[in-house]
């Protein structure tokens, strides 16, 4: 039998999370895992910060340092030291059964209470040490094979007149296009200033709703698969930080995903 270090508070423990919570694939591991008689912990966060680059860089002979020829970023890893407890021995291993269930599948959203941003992780390890006591420490080491941070999802309304808008994000980022059908059209045409262009032959109708997505090449029309209507002259490229000036046969909303490294 464990030794139980009552470190529970006496009040409701739901009631004394704490503000950093970690949510994985939608599970609020903190609430989901904390009850009456133990709980789970975020103590502490890492890996959120300034990213490491690999730098491409090539040797010129008889010249001093080196000649820099770009980056890219390097993996993120999130590493999320937590606290794990129970009254009896028996509670803390079905605590950890259901644990392991929340962690479970690859390239899900990880969130923390404490910023407006996620992640795109797998949990890669786990640091446990022996179960010498029905209270742990552990860690969590999350990794990010897209190292970016999402933050908010911006929208920006497209009609057939030119319209300049800001690009607000720090890297390139993927988009999606809505468009409502209002009256019949035998196309649908959009237009960027940064080389994006999309045409659509296709006859709609009023009511119909067109969905366009960068990831993947997707289009669908109510649900439906509709990537033969896409013209070969389209250019599906990412939106890039700053000003762009847009355009659209048909009223339609822009949508991406501000990304930081």
């Amino acid at each position: 039998m464990y030794n139980f270090i009552d470190t529970i508070p006496n009040d409701n423990s739901r009631n004394a999370l704490l503000s950093l919570q970690t949510v994985f694939n939608g599970f609020n591991l903190d609430e989901l895992l904390t009850d009456d008689t133990g709980r789970f912990v975020t103590l502490s966060v890492g890996g959120r910060g300034v990213l490491s680059k690999r730098m491409n860089i090539t040797e010129t002979p008889y010249q001093h340092g080196a000649r820099e020829k770009g980056f890219t970023y390097d993996i993120r890893e999130i590493p999320v030291k937590f606290l794990i407890e129970d009254k009896t021995s028996n509670g803390l291993r079905n605590r950890f059964n259901n644990l392991n269930v929340f962690l479970l599948g690859a390239k899900k959203k990880l969130e923390f209470t404490d910023e407006e941003a996620y992640f795109i992780a797998t949990l890669q390890s786990a640091d446990i040490p022996d179960e010498e006591s029905n209270s742990l420490v552990g860690t969590l080491i999350f990794v990010c094979t897209d190292p970016a941070k999402r933050k908010n999802s911006k929208e920006i309304n497209v009609t057939d007149t030119d319209g300049t808008h800001i690009i607000s994000t720090q890297g390139d980022t993927p988009w999606s296009i809505n468009v409502v059908f209002s009256e019949a059209s035998n196309k649908f045409e959009f237009t960027a200033s940064n080389g994006l262009y999309l045409l659509l032959n296709y006859t709609f109708v009023a009511g119909d709703r067109l969905q366009i997505d960068y990831v993947g090449r997707r289009v669908f029309l109510n649900g439906n698969d509709l990537r033969v209507a896409v013209s070969m002259s389209s250019n599906y490229v990412l939106l890039q930080p700053g000003e762009i000036t847009l355009k659209a046969s048909h009223d339609c909303d822009l949508i991406y995903d501000e990304r930081y490294y």
